[in-house]
């Protein structure tokens, strides 16, 4: 398998169709939501993701909100889930995130399920749950990296 950290512009068209295509067979086909995707944050984010082989298996974006970084769409594909594929994932995010924007919190908006997937790697949730895209989320920060 082999990790990839790219600007939108520094995508080829097939990464892109990949990275499309594994977003909407698990957000939209899996988890049936409805929300806008594609949408114009792809342009300003960092899209990190591996392939194994031409297929795209892993994936998040992150990219900078106002005085603090973000990321998202946050996926792994269905059968390499429970691998150890997501903290792999993780890991090379933060230290994406640490390269690119260093010294910039880090605030998340975290589907409500899996806040404590995000806990183990310094994200505390702040304020009250909310629904976004139709599913439960937290706001969830990380200190500065």
């Amino acid at each position: 398998m082999e990790w990839f950290d790219k600007s939108f512009a520094g995508l080829t068209t097939d990464e892109l169709f990949r990275i499309y295509q594994l977003r909407a067979q698990v957000f939209n086909g899996e988890q049936e939501s409805s929300y806008p995707d594609p949408d114009e944050q792809d342009r300003t984010a960092r899209h990190l993701f591996c392939c194994d082989g031409s297929r795209v298996v892993a994936y998040a974006r992150y990219f900078r909100a106002g005085k603090q970084v973000s990321f998202g769409r946050v996926v792994i594909q269905r059968e390499y889930r429970g691998t150890g594929l997501s903290a792999s994932l993780m890991t090379r995010l933060l230290t994406g995130i640490h390269r690119a924007f260093p010294g910039m919190e880090i605030i998340i908006h975290a589907q409500y399920y899996i806040q404590g997937y995000y806990a183990k790697y310094g994200f505390t949730p702040t304020g009250d749950p909310f629904t976004e895209a139709g599913r439960k989320h937290i706001t969830m920060t990380h200190p500065a990296l």
